[in-house]
């Protein structure tokens, strides 16, 4: 009987039979009609969702719109490069064969092998550029020269372009912006700001100092198209201070670029003139280059980096958006079961229902990337319109990168539509009769689900744990070889990223434990803090992923805070003081035609202090005498104070393995000679009574405890040292040496002074001190303003001492400043913003869906305030449990990488782990109680809501 009935309820079937299991055909078009209905039938819901899609889409636009915009396209830098020129030339090597240039990136030479010119050393003949340029061919010869103008308070030293730069032909590298260009020799053309520094106008004349003398008139105003608008320049006629022949200078030194309006050569021109160790870049060229390109020579693009940060940022946000997005999806699912439960009543299987979801997440989707990228693009066009001060160098155009653009769009797009899955899921499993009958009882919890949390909890955070403290030994191991460079370090290196990414998401598995334990503890917080915490615990669909975004993105915080701390404490920890906070030196140390250094001479060393003084006036600039360290090309006595201790060091620290005890420097000399108030001044305090008789009484000072022994230092001579002479070690055994009583006077911290004796000591026990150093006071590190002044002041009154010393280069004494507090400003404000805009989209969900819970509120007759309390609970609970959870993750990874057991190998340099506890603090605490602050002031304060159905 059961088999006849089985057989008569099968349907009837015409023609061939199908054997196998058959599909109900997928209308696809009706669902995605129905999701794009449904995603816009709450407006509200789903302008949430649009912005939560939107606001990053138009961020990493915008971004990408200005970032591009840094970038110049091959036509935009030959424009500047060539101007309206065909080709330039400048001499990159000897004028010997084998020098080969790269057709594009022109300025890459190389040398064939066996070549004379890759058998070249020390100073060798080169070309004469001007000689070589190509037979009947239009040329624009440009050099580059130092000036001195007199100005109205002084000398001006400025740097002067040399040649007819504005001649149309270079009109794209250079640009007039006033007046007329020259046409006599004795016309000239000026930047705006030179000509405000030098007080005068168009039309005015000024006098040309050095290096040579003559009077000009002003003409006009251009700059160089590469320089920021309050740059200085002088623009003279070709031939005013350098050979018109040859481009020379006074010190037969040329350094001249060739343009050429009309004859561009060919690679074939090209490779003969790099037979002479000249370089040319030619228009056609580079435009279409022959396969003759040096690997090398083909950079990488920044692109790269910006396109790898782009991507990771991306992969975050996306994370974020469908942490937030993905609840305000389930939170509508839940409110919109009655629809799904229709559809599913008359005959929608679950493929059909997942479409619907889907579908509104794609919708959504869509139009939050088109808006958003609409919105970046205009906003990255205003921010360039803003930024924009002229210099091609740095803004070379407006540029929109369309693919890139619609990239950003299609991860829009994906990032609603990955939000919306789990909502789709969500939609199948409703209980159809209870929905349509109108029932509001929760779902109940699945308990495949719960034991698969109890087991992934637990060990996703423990795995992960263990995983980034494996890693950071990995780390510490790989540091510790001779030869670290390999690939293990990308895979450990990757262990303690990904490890506290498991140990996050095992957090986030079992944040309804966490809610739960903050219920059971906020009885005792009174009835609004018992309403929230129940709310929130029961409620995981909007409150977990709340949870979770807040931890993540205060975790990068954490990371970023904690890393910049211990880099900090590193660099304080290797940071060695040259003198006390706010004095700054200058050491006067002339060199030789070859640059070598010649000693010291107290003549130049007076020359420079008068000249020095002119401009810094907040204290005298005293000199100082020090004796010799270096040798040059001429045979010198070197002296040097004898290390007692010699212990090896396994690396550096500001104290008994400084590199101050071993380097020697003309900036950092070891013994010094000077008054009792110079003394006090490189100290920054006034000396003890024991030092001041010390001094007085013929002895020396040791500042640093290695130099003194038994009451005495004692001073090693090196005779006859010269550059190229062997290293001295403490194995080197001296000449002759010096001993002289001494007090020991350690400073904290220690200073780069490390004996200290009057002048009268030194010549008593015959120490070759020398004055050599400028010394003085400042409130705060020089201008450049000063700067100049110091600059021009050399160069108009240091005469024939030019060619000796280049000029006074003061070292400003800050102390290990900290340069990271934007970095942390920055941070803290990025964790404040995903944290308020996160806060914001749970409270909306919650009054959302608790909507019913205020009716029941209301006709109990509970007053508005308690909204307003219970929402701030809310923002509260999840906000503080996030941060704090995301701030102790932080700790973890840096922790990992800042693991020692062990001193280390010689040379290894260790970053401590210290952890910025203020700022951590303001992140975990201050940030929950700013975001608590803000809901109670601005949540709950709409009219009472209406009751319109039967309690």
């Amino acid at each position: 009987m059961s088999g006849r009935r089985r057989r008569a309820d099968e349907p009837a079937v015409t023609g061939h039979r199908r054997t196998g299991r058959t599909r109900t055909p997928f209308a696809i078009r009706p669902a995605l009609r129905l999701g794009r209905r449904l995603a816009f039938a709450k407006v509200g819901r789903a302008a949430l969702i649009v912005a939560l899609i939107g606001v990053p889409t138009a961020g990493f636009a915008a971004t990408s719109v200005v970032v591009q915009s840094t970038q110049p396209t091959q036509q935009e830098q030959l424009r500047y490069d060539l101007g309206r020129t065909a080709a330039r030339m400048q001499v990159l090597g000897p004028d010997l064969p084998g020098m080969r240039q790269d057709p594009v990136e022109w300025q890459y030479t190389e040398a064939a092998r066996n070549s004379p010119a890759s058998k070249a050393a020390g100073d060798l003949r080169t070309a004469d550029l001007l000689a070589h340029v190509p037979a009947g061919a239009v040329s624009i010869p440009v050099a580059s020269t130092p000036i001195v103008l007199a100005g109205p308070k002084g000398p001006v030293a400025v740097q002067a372009v040399e040649g007819a730069v504005w001649s149309r032909a270079l009109e794209g590298h250079w640009h007039v912006l006033g007046g007329r260009t020259p046409s006599a020799r004795d016309e000239l053309m000026v930047t705006p700001t030179t000509l405000a520094r030098l007080h005068a106008s168009v039309g005015d004349t000024v006098d040309l100092t050095d290096p040579a003398t003559k009077r000009f008139t002003i003409v006009g105003t251009m700059r160089d198209a590469a320089s920021a608008p309050d740059a200085q320049g002088v623009f003279l006629p070709w031939g005013t201070t350098l050979s018109p022949t040859t481009g020379q200078d006074r010190t037969g030194a040329a350094d001249v670029t060739v343009y050429l309006p009309s004859e561009a050569p060919t690679w074939s021109e090209i490779r003969r003139l790099n037979a002479h160790g000249i370089a040319v870049q030619s228009r056609p060229v580079v435009l279409d280059p022959p396969d003759e390109r040096f690997p090398a020579a083909q950079r990488n693009s920044p692109l790269g980096w910006y396109l790898g940060a782009m991507a990771l940022l991306g992969v975050f946000a996306m994370f974020e958006v469908a942490l937030l997005a993905g609840a305000a999806f389930l939170v509508g699912t839940r409110a919109d079961t009655r629809s799904y439960a229709i559809v599913t009543s008359v005959g929608g299987d679950r493929r059909f229902v997942r479409t619907i979801v889907a579908g509104s997440g794609l919708v959504l989707g869509a139009t939050g990337a088109v808006l958003g990228v609409a919105a970046g693009v205009g906003i990255g066009v205003a921010a360039f319109r803003l930024v924009d001060n002229g210099d091609v160098g740095t803004w070379p155009g407006l540029h929109v990168p369309a693919t890139l653009l619609v990239a950003i769009g299609a991860a829009g797009v994906l990032a609603g539509l990955v939000s919306a899955l789990v909502a789709a899921r969500a939609a199948t499993q409703i209980n159809v009769l209870a929905a349509l009958r109108g029932s509001l009882r929760p779902a109940a919890p699945n308990p495949r689900a719960e034991r698969r949390r109890r087991v992934w909890a637990p060990l996703l955070v423990v795995v992960g744990a263990v995983m980034t403290l494996a890693c950071g030994v990995g780390v510490l191991v790989l540091n510790d070889r001779p030869v670290p460079q390999d690939g293990w370090f990308w895979i450990v290196g990757s262990g303690v990223a990904v490890g506290p990414c498991l140990v996050q998401a095992g957090v986030a598995l079992s944040s309804p434990w966490l809610l739960a334990l903050v219920a059971r503890i906020s009885t005792r917080l009174g009835l609004s803090a018992r309403l929230a915490a129940r709310d929130a615990r029961r409620n995981p669909v909007r409150t977990v992923p709340v949870l979770a975004s807040v931890m993540s993105v205060v975790f990068v915080a954490s990371v970023a805070i904690t890393w910049s701390a211990s880099s900090h404490a590193q660099f304080v920890r290797d940071y060695e003081y040259r003198t006390a906070v706010g004095v700054a030196i200058a050491d006067v140390t002339p060199t030789g035609p070859d640059g070598s250094p010649e000693g010291y001479d107290p003549a130049l060393t007076e020359h420079a202090r008068q000249v020095v003084s002119r401009v810094l006036d907040e204290d005298r600039v005293r000199v100082l005498g020090v004796v010799p360290e270096q040798g040059g090309e001429r045979p010198t006595d070197v002296v040097l104070p004898h290390d007692w201790v010699h212990r090896t060091c396994r690396a550096n620290d500001t104290t008994s393995c400084s590199r101050y005890l071993t380097e020697r420097d003309s900036t950092s000399p070891h013994v010094w000679t000077g008054t009792v108030d110079d003394y006090a001044v490189l100290t920054g305090h006034r000396p003890s009574d024991a030092v001041r008789r010390a001094l007085a009484s013929g002895k020396a000072v040791s500042l640093w405890p290695e130099y003194a022994h038994d009451g005495v230092v004692r001073l090693d001579t090196f005779r006859g040292q010269r550059w190229d002479s062997p290293t001295i070690t403490a194995d080197s055994r001296p000449d002759t040496t010096t001993t002289i009583p001494a007090v020991l006077d350690v400073q904290t911290p220690r200073i780069q002074v490390g004996v200290f004796m009057t002048r009268e000591t030194a010549a008593r026990h015959r120490v070759p001190a020398v004055d050599g150093m400028l010394v003085t006071t400042q409130t705060s590190e020089l201008t450049p303003d000063q700067w100049d002044d110091l600059n021009s002041a050399w160069q108009g009154l240091g005469g024939a001492d030019r060619d000796r010393w280049s000029g006074p280069t003061f070292a400003y004494e800050t102390g290990p400043v900290d340069a990271q507090g934007i970095v942390k400003a920055l941070v803290l404000a990025l964790a404040a913003a995903v944290t308020i805009g996160a806060t914001a989209v749970a409270i909306g969900l919650a009054r959302s869906d608790g909507r019913r819970d205020d009716e029941v509120l209301d006709a109990v007759g509970a007053a508005p305030v308690l909204r307003r309390r219970v929402s701030a609970w809310q923002a509260a609970i999840l906000t503080t449990v996030g941060a704090v959870v995301g701030t102790l993750l932080g700790l973890l990874p840096i922790r990992a990488l800042t693991l020692r057991f062990t001193a280390g190998p010689p040379g290894t340099l260790h970053m401590p782990f210290v952890a910025d506890w203020p700022v951590l603090a303001v992140l975990a605490i201050g940030l929950p109680l700013v975001v608590t602050l803000g809901t109670w002031l601005l949540a709950g304060r709409s009219r009472r809501v209406t009751v319109r159905r039967a309690l």
